[in-house]
């Protein structure tokens, strides 16, 4: 098993994720529509889509939700290559959050940011870091499945029973 500081040390050179949470919720309609029944529920499945994608190792990622619940933070701090799930304090919104954190990185040009806010895009790329679209996330989502259910299938060709 890999020591802590060396898992961190590895998820330092694998571009960052930052994923503002209600605006890819309210773009996709499969979890708008689950919002509107249980938030709590499309934010966790949410988390679950995007924990796969930060586990595949392509990306560290860096979920951001305007905070009311869980663990409020007024700054993103990812250590040892977990991902993150943050929720902004009351008096401070995601894109705050997400603006403070992309301004803190060296390596901003390592920095994707997934919003649909036309404004949070326009901020970040003056920052310095990437933005895509909810679109875009799910693509890389359905691509890094179907990467998985290819591993499993050579997988299971090579398995001896």
């Amino acid at each position: 098993m890999k020591a802590k500081a060396s898992v961190a040390q590895e998820r330092a050179a694998v571009p960052a994720l930052v994923v503002d949470g209600h605006s890819v919720i309210f773009a996709w309609k499969e979890l708008r529509d689950l919002h509107t029944r249980s938030p709590n529920q499309a934010r966790r499945l949410l988390a679950g889509w995007l924990q796969q994608l930060h586990d595949s190792g392509a990306w560290s990622v860096i979920l951001v939700f305007d905070g009311r619940f869980g663990s409020r933070r007024e700054r993103i701090e990812p250590a040892s290559g977990e991902m993150v799930v943050a929720y902004s304090t009351p008096d401070c919104t995601a894109d705050s959050l997400i603006e403070a954190f992309v301004s803190q990185q060296r390596d901003r040009e390592r920095v994707t940011v997934i919003t649909a806010d036309q404004a949070e895009r326009r901020s970040v790329e003056a920052l310095g870091a990437w933005c895509s679209s909810p679109e875009w996330l799910s693509s890389e989502l359905e691509e890094q499945r179907e990467n998985v259910e290819e591993a499993l299938v050579r997988i299971h060709r090579k398995a001896r029973w």
